[in-house]
């Protein structure tokens, strides 16, 4: 089995994998990005039309990052020269008894982030579309929008080849049997190549803990169902009328989300979380079960939405630490390995940015925007 000698490695080439790659390549560093499918599949967790982006986080360290995000943001898109982000403005609510809008109003402030703070009767008056419980905490945020999912990540990887040159090669449908760590220098093994890198970088989301199975963090493997559903009138649901919006209730299943469609016909909800799963199981089934939940969701939210057609549906998957926290540090022992699980469902707001942290860390040893939360044990070793 040939053997080759790679600067810079990168298993996994979604949007954490392929902005890394970008990131390398504008750096001048030669890269090779591995990925198991073809670039841009649906088989993970960066796919599909939009993703929503907001600086409205309830926990200070995600919040205080966002301002740096949304600049990576935009210095993507003007090395690109095309929009990937779409402002729409964004809602978070929460009951009374949920303390979950008042912390994030208290980022916003402290970020000094436009916003307003009202009650759901407020709201509704305001967005005759929803339906909130009148006593609802709320919380607007008018700078919140979408990002372009499967764009982004597929003009990353162009970037990162347009850049590089023949310096940046991607493989594609490349499954990764195992990671050899046994030499002086971590080898890559696929089915017919090793690659024997200085430097690697692991962005394998729901794979990683295949690859690195005594990493010592729990990685939770969930499917995401999503639905679209088709309004009879979607007028009142257009990017202009509608914001994406979050609602976040006591128990850990009782938090939903949605946006409207690009397209402007649909719009977009689902429960945030999911049950087990094997990432290799390619089950695609969005049960009637399922849409009952989002539907129930729907009916103390968006009425109307609550009884529209599904148009059609989709899954993703969620690989989530126990605290929903990320994970992007050096393997133990490693300094040459550097292993990136920066999602628990709602990282590809910062993929942009976290692809700049990770070509820092491989470059460097270090990054200053990476929290020392994000360390294997929680904090930096």
């Amino acid at each position: 089995m040939p053997e080759l000698a790679c600067r810079n490695v990168i298993v996994g080439a979604g949007a954490m994998g392929a902005a890394a790659a970008r990131a390398l390549a504008s750096r001048g560093e030669p890269v090779v990005l591995v990925e198991q499918f073809a670039i841009g599949h649906d088989r993970g967790s960066s796919h599909g039309a939009a993703r929503i982006i907001r600086h409205s986080y309830a926990d200070p360290v995600y919040a205080g990052l966002m301002p740096a995000a949304f600049r990576a943001w935009r210095e993507l898109e003007a090395a690109a020269g095309v929009s990937l982000f779409v402002r729409t403005g964004g809602v978070s609510f929460s009951t009374p008894d949920v303390d979950y809008v008042g912390r994030v109003a208290s980022c916003l402030a402290g970020l000094e982030v436009p916003h307003r703070r009202m009650t759901g009767a407020e709201w509704n008056r305001t967005n005759p579309a929803f339906g909130v419980r009148a006593d609802s905490d709320v919380v607007f945020e008018p700078d919140a929008g979408m990002l372009a999912a499967s764009r982004a990540v597929a003009l990353q990887v162009d970037l990162a080849r347009s850049i590089g040159g023949e310096t940046v090669t991607v493989l594609e449908r490349t499954p990764i049997r195992s990671i050899d760590l046994d030499g002086d220098r971590p080898v890559v093994v696929a089915e017919n190549l090793r690659l024997r890198a200085d430097r690697l970088i692991v962005t394998a989301g729901a794979w990683t803990e295949r690859l690195f199975p005594m990493l010592g963090v729990p990685l939770a493997v969930t499917r995401q169902r999503v639905c679209y559903f088709r309004p009879a009138d979607p007028t009142p649901y257009r990017i202009g009328r509608l914001p994406v919006f979050i609602a976040m209730g006591a128990g850990p299943l009782e938090a939903f989300y949605g946006m409207p469609d690009l397209g402007g016909a649909v719009v977009k909800a689902a429960r945030h979380g999911g049950l087990a799963t094997n990432p290799d199981d390619d089950d695609r089934a969005v049960t009637e079960d399922d849409a009952t939940i989002v539907r129930e969701f729907l009916r103390g939210c968006l009425p109307v939405l609550a009884d529209a057609p599904l148009a059609f549906t989709e899954t993703c998957l969620y690989t989530s630490t126990p605290d929903e926290r990320f994970v992007v540090d050096f393997l133990p022992g490693r300094p040459d390995v550097i292993v990136a699980s920066p999602c628990s469902g709602h990282g590809f707001k910062f993929s942009c940015l976290i692809g700049r942290i990770l070509a820092d860390m491989a470059i460097d040893g270090s990054c200053s925007l990476r929290p020392a939360g994000w360390g294997l044990a929680g904090e930096e070793s």
